[in-house]
């Protein structure tokens, strides 16, 4: 009977999974959230911003994983210092997991038109198992007698860096730094594997209307495949967008989106199996309602038009995804 419940919690945990070298829920929000990939991008736009995230994977399969998640960031000192934030709840089937973090980040400029962005960050997230939803068990098993839930809890941190040159970026972290094992009760336990990502993106200026973003991230958890994703996003006016995105494992992904009014922002995202489990799941979908603060007097709604100079040390403005508004170099030199 320990046997067969040890299998069925295994079964249930690499169905969270939903994709090889992955550890936590996947995401297309980073496209237009930068901070949800790398909280080390907290402040890349200069402003506050908040989101709410609703994600359903496997739609055609029952008790297939949900997940709700709120993240955003503020300044905390000038525009160099900013504290951020992220929690998601997971529900698949028996398995529910839990994740907080909380993040500071520091913008250093190193040259007229170059930043870096560091971010550190820590952890805490539990998992937890209930018993009263499986069939089949003897409730007289000396594993789970006297118990409706297994939890388990532990605490973690990670780091990041991103280097930002005009519209190039490139970065890594370390999303779970440390290995750990969580321990529900003494003969059954999970461990949480160090994680690795790297990004790169770039945002393509094709004439005054259209911008082309181009995105590469690339994941390696220990003892796991890569797994890598790449995207295409065209943008119309710096307010509307849609894409694609291929995951390794057979997936594309479908993105729309757009600034709706002022500071709110809309995205969905709907995924396709290819290959592999992913197909014949019913794909996922995925929601997200953002909104950026003090944008009454921002670029993008009073765009800037000819040459314009700042004091030095000052960064240029950004438009909504974080890229320069103005395409001559020269914004940074004294008059």
């Amino acid at each position: 009977m320990k046997k067969r419940l040890v299998y069925i919690l295994f079964i249930v945990f690499v169905s969270v999974l939903g994709a090889k070298g992955q550890q936590f829920p996947l995401t297309t929000q980073y496209l237009f959230n930068p901070y949800a990939l790398n909280p080390a991008f907290a402040g890349y736009y200069g402003k506050p911003e908040v989101y709410l995230n609703f994600r359903k994977d496997w739609t055609g399969i029952t008790g297939s994983p949900k997940t709700f998640r709120a993240n955003g960031y503020g300044n905390i000192y000038k525009d160099v210092m900013w504290l951020g934030g992220e929690i998601y709840s997971d529900k698949a089937d028996v398995l529910n997991r839990f994740k907080m973090n909380l993040s500071y980040s520091y913008i250093l400029q190193v040259q007229e038109e170059q930043y870096l962005y560091f971010g550190v960050w820590t952890s805490f997230y539990q998992n937890s198992v209930n018993l009263a939803n499986l069939t089949g068990v003897d409730p007289n098993d000396p594993l789970i007698a006297n118990r409706s839930k297994l939890n388990g809890a532990a605490f973690n941190a990670g780091f990041g860096i991103n280097y930002n040159w005009r519209e190039l970026n490139i970065g890594f972290a370390f999303p779970t730094l440390f290995s750990t094992k969580e321990e529900y009760v003494s003969t059954v336990n999970f461990k949480m594997q160090r994680e690795f990502l790297f990004h790169v993106s770039n945002m393509f200026r094709l004439n005054d209307k259209w911008q082309l973003q181009v995105f590469s991230v690339f994941r390696k958890t220990k003892n796991q495949p890569m797994n890598a994703e790449f995207s295409v996003m065209p943008v119309y006016m710096q307010r509307f967008w849609g894409g694609l995105l291929f995951r390794t494992g057979g997936v594309l992904a479908l993105n729309a989106g757009g600034m709706i009014y002022k500071g709110l922002v809309f995205n969905y995202s709907y995924e396709i199996g290819l290959t592999g489990i992913n197909n014949g799941s019913g794909g996922a979908h995925e929601i997200t309602v953002g909104y950026r603060f003090n944008m009454d007097n921002d670029a993008f709604f009073n765009r800037i038009k000819g040459k314009k100079t700042y004091r030095k040390g000052k960064k240029r403005p950004r438009n909504y995804y974080g890229y320069p508004e103005i395409m001559d170099y020269s914004w940074n030199k004294n008059k």
